[in-house]
């Protein structure tokens, strides 16, 4: 009777696959996962990587709690079916050579009973090989399964979905730590399909991988009384950051070959972390490399180091790359090694910006920052649909937190729907909004936004400058791929809620004004201007409008033709009302967070609002009398455009109860497909709309003959005091051109003019490309040279 409580399977762990090469050497085979992956995999030093640590608990295990399970490759050359296999990938594992042995085989020659090996030759590990019969006491049976090995791809999702198949009872997990592939990309696009597809269980921890399996995990100390040369009188730590007996063991075992260490604690991290910046000298009397050490929860920290690996291949020298990290009880750590960190006075990009006078000086870290380390990432943005609403994190689940905060900053309890900060700034209760409003709240669709892999959590104190003004990134808790002006949004926050030190009544008016102004901007692809608005003059806010101007100075080339500041005041909005919970902002600060996430949350509801049903924006009037007419004219998307999730019914009902008569569509023929509304023109002919085509590239202008034509269709039916409804995918460029043309040539309106009569009547970004305004420019001297 099986008395075992889980199996552990190492899958070609062997030496043609994995063992340890330098850095130049040649692969021995098509199949070696090479320098990079061994290294992750293994460690440096095998005795003291990741793969040892788990084996070395595994062997301590009790047999009677833990099945162990060694599969092999394991060829005979001289085998007629195996020619075919070797010839494709080159002669490897070939039985009986130095090739075909574990990494480990220091276990299996010690202990050769401890656990079962499969001999198998080829990528299934149940053909020819005595798997089934191993495992045929187990089935049935609920049981924990882990898989390490090689490749994450092939063999081991091979085994993964087998088991999954075969034996359904099994709970089946894997750890990033332990399996690799031949690249990072490959073995990461492999965990999250052995998630997705299989239901695999993937762990960023060793120890709860192995505390999966038995409850257990690797006994860290015994290998730091093993290996370490240094003793904890010899680590120099910051007396004003006292760290706990724990963390001090975790340093003693990360700085094993030093004989001192001296520590340096710097801001940054999430609550509960140590990071701290180490100058340590070798045992030999060597100063090494400095490096960061970032200690914290467990599973966090092993979440953190994984999503650094998911970048670290594309930020290159611009970011640290990870030496080394361990685990201990409920604690883990990164050791991060910079290629050019300098010793001398390491500061962060919050200290910096406190030094500086204006904010002229931060331009080149914000350059280095999103120009050129994170915008090795913005180069591979693609768009896809993103609900900002649940990215961002709003539900009613924070409901109860927000009241205390709130009511805690206002002294007492707020159950109106209006809120008043100060006397004369009332606005709407954020309180009902987190109860109320966003269990009805939802984005009418998922539209799609411009994504990329991101920092996801970058303040200012995750800036790092080191003495010769090399900029650093530290904390990768939170990377991965979404909203691509995230990070933007959050160093934005920080800035203005944090680093600007609000001190009084008179300063707090202005920067509420401030962000009146900041979230008033309507085109995210149009720039702030880097001279101060008039109203400012209080200097820490002029400092932080420039530092602002500056990080939106990067907007136009990450959203690109995804400008409607809707993206920008949901992450604003997320943003402002976390910091009611910083302790580092005082009160007037906090208050003036509170001030703009309730004037955020009018934006976004009146946005989601509007979404719902096909919105029209009329042409405003202009002085002289006789321009009632253009009042008749309206701008809109495409109706029904199925990317957004528009039922094309209810947009030509919106069209019929708005009393439009006569649409102009302006998109082309592959657009009507493109974008899922092939039946458009036959279905406003049925309801007896009349249209008319008049197809323009997009972003591109009309030629003079259909511009004439378009002009002589709209003024026969406006004429008539009938309704002109113009569209083409988005209602602004095209749309937006054209309705300025039809005020140049019936109104008499110089471009410039016309221009913004069609952008306070629709949106700033109405006329969107440079070739549209040229040629309204060009239009209004055509129809100048007529009259």
């Amino acid at each position: 009777m099986n008395s075992e409580s889980a199996i552990l399977f190492t899958q070609c762990l062997q030496n043609d696959f994995a063992a340890l090469l330098d850095q130049y050497d040649p692969l021995p085979n098509s199949l070696h996962i090479g320098y990079q992956e061994a290294n992750r995999l293994l460690g440096e030093m095998m005795e003291e990587g990741p793969v040892f640590s788990l084996l070395d608990w595994a062997y301590e295990t009790d047999p009677k709690k833990l099945k162990l399970i060694h599969i092999r490759d394991w060829h005979d050359p001289n085998a007629k079916l195996q020619e075919d296999h070797l010839m494709q990938f080159g002669d490897h594992c070939l039985k009986n050579t130095t090739g075909a042995e574990f990494v480990f085989q220091k276990w299996i020659d010690e202990e050769p009973d401890r656990g079962a090996i499969v001999n198998a030759s080829g990528l299934n590990d149940f053909v020819d090989t005595n798997l089934e019969s191993i495992l045929d006491p187990y089935k049935g049976k609920k049981i924990k399964v882990g898989i390490t090995g090689v490749w994450t791809e092939a063999k081991v999702t091979f085994l993964a979905y087998d088991l999954k198949t075969r034996y359904p009872e099994f709970e089946i997990g894997v750890c990033s730590a332990l399996t690799a592939s031949s690249s990072l990309s490959m073995h990461f696009i492999a965990l999250d399909q052995l998630k997705q597809i299989l239901g695999v269980k993937v762990f960023s921890s060793i120890g709860a991988f192995t505390e999966f399996l038995t409850g257990s995990q690797p006994n860290l100390e015994k290998r730091i009384s093993t290996n370490s040369r240094i003793s904890s009188d010899k680590l120099k730590l910051d007396p004003k950051y006292p760290i706990t007996k724990t963390d001090i063991q975790i340093l003693l075992y990360l700085f094993r070959d030093c004989k001192e260490v001296e520590f340096k604690t710097l801001d940054g991290g999430f609550s509960g972390n140590v990071v701290l910046k180490s100058k340590s000298i070798d045992h030999l009397g060597h100063l090494q490399v400095p490096c960061v050490v970032k200690i914290g929860d467990r599973d966090l920290i092993a979440k953190e180091r994984t999503a650094f690996e998911r970048i670290q291949e594309v930020l290159g020298n611009n970011a640290p790359s990870i030496v080394d990290f361990c685990e201990l009880e409920n604690r883990g750590a990164i050791k991060y090694r910079y290629a050019a960190m300098l010793d001398g006075n390491v500061r962060t990009f919050q200290k910096v910006y406190g030094s500086m006078p204006d904010g002229t000086g931060l331009d080149r870290i914000i350059d280095t920052v999103f120009g050129e380390q994170l915008g090795r990432l913005f180069e591979a943005a693609s768009t896809e649909k993103l609900n900002l609403l649940e990215y961002y994190d709003f539900q009613p689940k924070y409901a109860s937190s927000v009241r205390t905060r709130v009511e805690s900053l206002l002294s007492g309890p707020q159950t109106n729907s209006e809120i008043e900060i100060l006397p004369g700034y009332k606005l709407p209760n954020p309180c009902v909004f987190y109860e109320k409003d966003l269990l009805e709240l939802k984005e009418y669709n998922a539209i799609t936004h411009n994504t990329s892999y991101i920092h996801g959590d970058l303040n200012g104190a995750n800036i790092i400058i080191d003495g010769q003004d090399n900029v650093w990134m530290i904390d990768f808790f939170h990377t991965h791929r979404g909203h691509i002006i995230r990070d933007l949004l959050k160093l934005e926050n920080d800035i203005l809620f944090i680093f600007c030190k609000i001190e009084s009544e008179m300063e707090w008016k202005e920067a509420v004004e401030l962000t009146d102004f900041l979230h008033s901007r309507e085109d995210l692809g149009i720039e702030l201007s880097f001279e101060s608005p008039e109203f400012l003059t209080n200097e820490k806010l002029k400092k932080a409008y420039r530092v602002i101007a500056k990080l939106r100075s990067y907007y136009p080339r990450l959203v690109k033709l995804d400008r409607d500041p809707y993206q920008m005041h949901v992450g604003a909005l997320r943003y402002a009302m976390h910091t009611l919970s910083f302790d580092e902002s005082n009160e007037w600060q906090r208050k003036w967070a509170l001030y703009v996430g309730s004037k955020l949350i009018i934006k976004v509801k009146e946005f989601i609002k509007r979404s719902k049903v096909l919105r029209i924006d009329y042409l405003k009037p202009l002085v002289s009398s006789d321009s009632d007419g253009i009042t008749r004219i309206g701008l809109t998307i495409l109706p029904g455009r199925k990317d957004r999730a528009r039922v094309l019914a209810d947009d030509i009902n919106t069209i019929k109860k708005e009393g439009i008569t006569h649409i102009l569509s302006l998109i082309t023929e592959q657009e009507y497909i493109q974008y899922g509304v092939p039946d458009l023109k036959s279905e406003l002919t049925q309801n007896k709309i009349q249209q008319k085509h008049i197809p323009i590239l997009d972003q591109r202008v009309p030629s003079l003959t259909q511009m004439k034509e378009s002009m002589d269709w709209m003024e026969e039916a406006l004429s008539k005091k009938e309704k002109v409804l113009i569209h083409c995918v988005g209602g602004l460029g095209r749309s937006g051109t054209v309705a300025a043309a039809y005020l140049i040539w019936k109104h008499g309106l110089d471009a410039e003019s016309a221009i913004q009569k069609v952008r306070e009547s629709r949106s700033e970004r109405a006329v969107e490309s440079l070739e549209q305004i040229r040629f309204l420019k060009f239009w209004e001297k055509e129809v100048k040279a007529k009259i």
